[in-house]
């Protein structure tokens, strides 16, 4: 026992500083890093799917210090047909392309399935703390649908400087994660993601 009760590591790094941005149940916060943007028992919507070639993307806080490897988004109950193309991608709370994961083609994304993918090149060490990016994007005949919060309207006039949780962005895209978001579409929909 310490003067901080049970908790023997450096305060300032104790995991309970992380709630609710690593709402899993289950998973050990000493140990594993995972974080989620919305705590996983508020993913109770399937979400309307997105234009083909359009990206949503969604904040999600992480802290200085993380090492982000893998990006995981969840479809709904809506299944994927006839992909071309598609992807995650990571950006800076300013919108820049950080690391997206390679570009998956024509590989099937079925209904209620988690797609947890690999940043392309390698983990990407976060250096400041801030409200960061991620986003998935497919173009498909069938864009699926994704496992998230519905939000009755856009969240980003809940307060005077307050962004989008949700938001889309681009148009006709392809292989390539844009190198910057551009123009941010406020949806009232927030996608789960979870970060490792």
């Amino acid at each position: 026992m310490t003067v901080h009760g049970r908790y023997t590591g450096v305060l300032a790094d104790s995991p309970v500083f992380d709630d609710p941005f690593n709402a899993l149940p289950g998973i050990d916060r000493d140990t594993t890093f995972a974080r989620t943007n919305i705590p996983i028992w508020a993913a109770s919507a399937d979400l309307t799917a997105t234009g083909t070639g359009v990206a949503i993307g969604t904040r999600i806080w992480l802290a200085r210090g993380d090492l982000v490897t893998n990006l995981a988004f969840t479809s709904g109950a809506t299944a994927g047909a006839t992909y071309t193309h598609w992807w995650h991608a990571l950006y800076s709370p300013d919108g820049e392309l950080l690391a997206q994961t390679a570009d998956q083609v024509d590989a099937a994304w079925g209904a209620d399935t988690t797609k947890r993918l690999a940043l392309a090149g390698g983990p990407v060490k976060i250096k400041s703390a801030g409200w960061y990016i991620a986003a998935t994007a497919a173009a498909a005949a069938t864009v699926q649908t994704l496992a998230g919060a519905a939000a009755r309207a856009s969240t980003a006039t809940v307060h005077t400087g307050s962004k989008a949780a949700g938001f889309t962005f681009g148009s006709g895209l392809g292989a390539t994660a844009p190198a910057t978001t551009g123009t941010q579409t406020a949806v009232a929909k927030i996608p789960l993601v979870v970060v490792s």
